[in-house]
């Protein structure tokens, strides 16, 4: 494989994969796990009021390439990180067990982890995100505008694109400058960011009934006990 993720990563901070680079995983699940999206609930947390984004979140445990359960399904943000939803604790729905057992997502998590070159234990967030969008009534792929996910990395795959325009991603320096565009269009186009990266994504519209299906991978290094 030509990518060399986790050195680009170290150099500027973020890594874009198209899917011909990316080579997506060759074991069963695929289409099991892209239906699942039609499984998502309204994420109840958005204190813009919003009823456009649909989400289920769970965990799993990443230990030298082993996969094994991990509890938990809820995320804090500081409010200086995430300006619009941070400064509560959120509780999603969790991931559907068959999905979250699902072979093909095991085998996209082990080569995220490896193409970061992951070593040790880390928890694994899985947030399963769509946002809607409606004539006259855009979807807000990032309502909190410029933010910062805060975990060691986040990975994004694109799932899917339905009957819309928009969804650009957004880079920025520190000084949150814009330092790169990308937009994703084709299923399993991946992008891979520190989670110290400010970035933002801009409205999706639709003539219809559109909808940007979007699976977030985030990886947090745990420590392990003293002694």
């Amino acid at each position: 494989m030509s990518v060399e993720v986790s050195s680009e990563i170290a150099r500027v901070g973020w890594s874009a994969v198209p899917v011909g680079l990316w080579a997506v995983p060759q074991v069963e699940g695929e289409e099991q796990l892209v239906a699942s999206w039609e499984n998502l609930v309204q994420d109840q947390h958005m204190a813009d009021g919003g009823c456009y984004r649909y989400r289920r979140y769970s965990r799993l445990l990443w230990s030298d390439g082993q996969l094994s359960d991990l509890a938990g399904n809820s995320i804090y943000q500081e409010l200086v990180d995430n300006p619009l939803n941070g400064g509560v604790q959120r509780t999603f729905a969790p991931i559907r067990p068959q999905d979250l057992a699902n072979p093909f997502l095991h085998a996209v998590i082990q080569r995220d982890a490896d193409l970061l070159g992951l070593e040790g234990d880390w928890q694994v967030g899985i947030h399963c995100v769509r946002i809607l969008a409606r004539p006259s009534r855009p979807g807000l792929p990032t309502p909190e505008g410029i933010h910062r996910d805060a975990e060691t990395y986040t990975v994004q795959h694109l799932i899917g694109r339905r009957e819309i325009r928009g969804g650009v991603f957004t880079g920025y320096s520190e000084e949150k400058q814009p330092v790169f565009h990308w937009l994703q269009i084709q299923r399993w186009d991946t992008l891979y960011f520190q989670g110290k990266l400010w970035h933002s994504a801009t409205p999706i519209e639709s003539d219809s009934d559109g909808h940007r299906d979007i699976l977030l991978i985030d990886f947090v290094e745990l420590q392990k006990p003293a002694g």
